[in-house]
């Protein structure tokens, strides 16, 4: 194990874990391998599940690492019946097979990680990391908004006891009136920008959001919201809203993540930075400067508890007033209201990410069990995306299609081992199943609410734009535009793909057939943008994972 990944797995972890395989070297090797990598995490063995069972139910433990094979009780049933008593435990599978039924039960239970045997010990000891990370991270996301809601009754509060102060000094008016009224314009707009951050989970809607208030609150020419990313020690997401215009909030893109300059200094030091002259500031780093080239910037770091995890910059143009001492507290205010929103966002975020890396596993592991099938969602990402300039498609359409073109055949689990593997044509009930995988890839979807527009999208990738395709025989512009991006790249590679009862077309005759079908099975825009992808770009495409 490097240096590194040792100092990642020791950052405050400390954890009680239980090791459950059948086989004694084994449950020992593990339990070894575990102390080793954190000498502050207590790992216990356990070869027989009953007993395992019964010491999950008298004793706390953080994560369960169990063998999914065993005898009286596999590692599923022992999986459920520990969540029966502790809901919250950290759940990473170990198998000998890496059967894909075991592996969809594995997502549906809880399981953060599944482990082919034989493992990499190393890998093991991150799955077990990341697993106890991931149970602290879900603490921590109740933590911080059960803070934010005590924030807000503590700001309801602290409005109604400056209410009766002002019913109680009435008789000094003049003097008093004017203290307390400023002090509940305070209270007052803390306590809106709270509200107006409220429900809003999508990161990048509610860095927007802030972007906007910020800039609406105080005189610039462009307000931007970064995350701060702590492990990484570097500023990556970052949106940027312009008061004088009426155009919405936009994403800012780099070259990559920013470790140097103007906002990673305020958000490690903890203190605002001001630079009046960005074209000679050393404080400014080179991307900075391209975001940026001439004014005067404010940063000021957002934190929740004394954690940077964002920060928020104000620019202002060379012939723009230099920012003063009343900037700075409007700013730093707003920023300490905006925190727990966005840590909180941010986890949401992260969760989803995981979420969709897990299912990525599941269609990487469906392609797995059928060698015409091996690399295809990859494949179909890369052709799709090669016709996005052509499209001009909005920044929210290539998020979509890029998650739609990896899980579009996650509905495959649907269809038996008789069927995949079968060696010729497909009987019209076997075909009958196969027409099932986009219905039932999107139901899968539609389970988690973030992915309902990919289910969409997963759902129409079979329609034709003629109506003759399925579930729903949608035509034309009823089917969604990335669906109909994602119908022409589909069919493209498995055209070009062997199949057991034909052989693959070449890249010319799949193109021809791609021209033929336009205005029938295809979008006519679609296929054009398609057959305007250059040939060479085709082929480099169509090696890759096989």
């Amino acid at each position: 194990m490097t240096a590194a990944s040792a100092e990642i797995m020791r950052s405050d972890l400390d954890a009680r874990i239980l090791i459950v395989d059948d086989e004694p070297e084994i449950a020992t090797l593990v339990a070894d391998a575990l102390r080793a990598a954190d000498p502050s995490w207590q790992v216990e063995a356990e070869t027989d599940p009953r007993h395992a069972l019964a010491r999950l139910s008298q004793d706390e433990f953080d994560c369960l690492v169990t063998d999914i094979m065993m005898p009286g009780m596999d590692g599923l049933t022992l999986a459920r019946r520990a969540r029966e008593t502790n809901d919250d435990i950290a759940l990473v599978a170990l198998t000998g097979r890496g059967a894909l039924e075991s592996s969809i039960e594995a997502l549906r239970l809880g399981f953060t990680d599944y482990l082919q045997k034989p493992f990499d010990l190393e890998s093991l000891s991150r799955a077990v990391c990341r697993s106890v990370r991931r149970r602290r991270d879900r603490q921590t996301f109740e933590e911080r908004f059960a803070e934010l809601a005590q924030a807000k009754s503590q700001n309801e509060a602290m409005q109604a006891q400056l209410e009766q102060k002002l019913q109680i000094a009435s008789h000094d008016l003049v003097l008093s009136s004017k203290r307390i009224a400023r002090q509940m314009d305070d209270v007052a707009a803390s306590a809106n920008v709270a509200r107006s951050l409220m429900g809003i989970i999508e990161l990048e809607d509610l860095l927007g959001l802030c972007a906007e208030i910020i800039g609406d609150r105080v005189p610039c020419q462009s307000s931007t919201v970064a995350l701060y990313e702590t492990q990484e020690a570097a500023v990556g997401l970052m949106v940027r809203a312009r008061p004088t215009s009426e155009d919405a909030p936009a994403l800012c893109w780099l070259r990559s993540p920013l470790r140097y300059g103007l906002m990673c200094r305020a958000a490690q030091t903890g203190k605002c930075v001001h630079v009046d002259n960005i074209a000679e500031s050393v404080l400014v780093h080179a991307d900075e400067k391209s975001l940026w080239r001439d004014g005067r910037l404010l940063a000021v770091p957002i934190a929740v508890q004394g954690q940077a995890i964002g920060i928020s910059v104000l620019h202002r143009p060379p012939e723009g007033e230099d920012f003063g001492a009343l900037d700075i507290k409007h700013l730093t205010e707003l920023a300490r209201v905006m925190g727990p929103a966005i840590l909180t966002s941010k986890i949401h975020h992260h969760q989803r990410c995981q979420i969709y890396a897990a299912l990525e596993s599941i269609t990487e592991a469906m392609e797995d069990r059928d060698p015409y099938l091996k690399g295809h969602s990859l494949r179909v990402l890369d052709y799709a995306q090669q016709m996005g300039p052509a499209l001009e498609l909005s920044q929210p359409q290539i998020g979509a299609l890029q998650i739609s073109a990896r899980l579009h055949d996650l509905g495959r689990v649907v269809i038996p081992e008789c069927v995949v593997n079968h060696p010729g044509p497909l009987s019209q009930e076997q075909w009958e199943t196969v027409r099932r995988h986009p219905e039932a890839g999107a139901n899968f979807l539609k389970a988690l609410d973030f992915f309902n527009e990919v289910a969409e999208i997963v759902r129409a990738h079979h329609e034709s734009y003629d109506g003759t395709g399925y579930p729903d025989m949608k035509a034309g512009e009823e089917i969604p535009l990335v669906s109909r991006v994602l119908a022409v790249a589909d069919a493209f590679d498995a055209m070009t793909s062997p199949r057991p009862y034909r052989a693959a077309l070449g890249i010319d005759d799949a193109l021809q057939q791609v021209r033929r079908l336009a205005g029938q099975q295809f979008d006519p825009h679609m296929a054009e943008a398609f057959a305007a992808v250059p040939r060479d770009v085709l082929q480099q495409i169509q090696a890759r994972g096989r």
